[in-house]
């Protein structure tokens, strides 16, 4: 595989970028709670989720005509790719949400920077330097300090969930990271979107959680939680990926638990303890040390849609 050398202020702008995504994404802890509320079903929640995140971005890339042409066996892939993640991804956690701790939950989806990171290494050849294993080890740690509880209450069929749910993220991370490159990441995140929105829509239906029988606020938080946390998320994520790589991509993501756990207590009221606050800062030192490196430029793979522009 081909490298190219980029600068340090690229990589500073593709974290800024990731930490878009990492705070869009965030968001869908108080989007989802309050749709709950207005009673909305999980499995409708979610399928909603990818069919309002679908229109959106097909309606912003026609009017700032954006769209870009590709070739008819790159859109399947990217149909498929969306389909076989999003609606794995959907139904694993949430199966494993009604049985498992949601503090389980959070710490096992914790461990998805760490694949990605080996995944890259062991498949996609991308070299781990000696600051990237520290930034891991400290947002990995910080993970733990922040969701840790005491073992007690765990289903092992939620944890075996969650392990798969994490297999499908790192594979669709690496599977997408190759599949994606040289196209913009909002069109490549439509095409995806609209292939979860046929998997969730399947999903919902068969597991009998379609109803739209909700309070009319319901879709005000819906489409937040499609527009925000999916389709701005998604991009930001993807596009990130085209500046610096889907490793740095991952630590950077693990800012996301630690902005959900900000946005409970500034909006839902709930409390923070101080190991929350210890595993907190622990995950900013790691997104710290993404960005120091010893030399001037750095080693990525090759992309040609490293400045691509994000538009909702």
């Amino acid at each position: 595989m081909a490298y190219l050398n980029i600068s340090t202020s690229t990589l500073r702008k593709g974290t800024a970028v990731s930490i878009l995504s990492s705070a869009s994404y965030a968001g869908m802890v108080v989007f989802l709670r309050y749709a709950y509320q207005a009673g909305i079903l999980p499995g409708t929640a979610v399928f909603l989720r990818f069919a309002m995140a679908s229109i959106a971005l097909i309606l912003a890339l026609t009017l700032t005509r954006r769209w870009v042409n590709l070739p008819r066996r790159q859109i399947i892939s990217l149909l498929l790719l969306g389909l076989a993640a999003y609606t794995l991804m959907g139904t694993t956690w949430f199966v494993a949400l009604s049985t498992t701790p949601a503090w389980l939950v959070s710490l096992i989806v914790a461990l998805y920077p760490l694949t990605v990171n080996l995944g890259s290494w062991l498949f996609l050849k991308e070299p781990i330097r000696r600051q990237q294993i520290t930034a891991l080890g400290a947002t990995l740690l910080g993970a733990v300090v922040l969701f840790w509880r005491p073992f007690a209450g765990a289903n092992w069929l939620g944890v075996a969930l969650m392990l798969i749910n994490v297999a499908v993220n790192t594979t669709y991370i690496l599977v997408g990271q190759r599949w994606t490159r040289g196209i913009p990441p909002m069109v490549s995140t439509a095409w995806m979107m609209v292939g979860a929105t046929v998997g969730t829509f399947c999903y919902s239906l068969l597991s009998h959680q379609l109803s739209f029988s909700f309070a009319p606020v319901g879709w005000l938080w819906t489409a937040l939680f499609a527009i925000v946390s999916t389709a701005l998320a998604i991009s930001a994520f993807w596009w990130s990926v085209g500046l610096m790589g889907a490793a740095r991509a991952a630590i950077v993501g693990s800012l996301e638990p630690l902005g959900a756990i900000m946005l409970s207590v500034l909006v839902l009221g709930e409390r923070l303890t101080p190991l929350q606050i210890m595993g907190g800062a622990l995950i900013l030192a790691g997104v710290l040390l993404v960005q120091w490196q010893p030399s001037a430029v750095i080693v990525k793979p090759a992309t040609v849609s490293q400045d691509a522009d994000l538009v909702l």
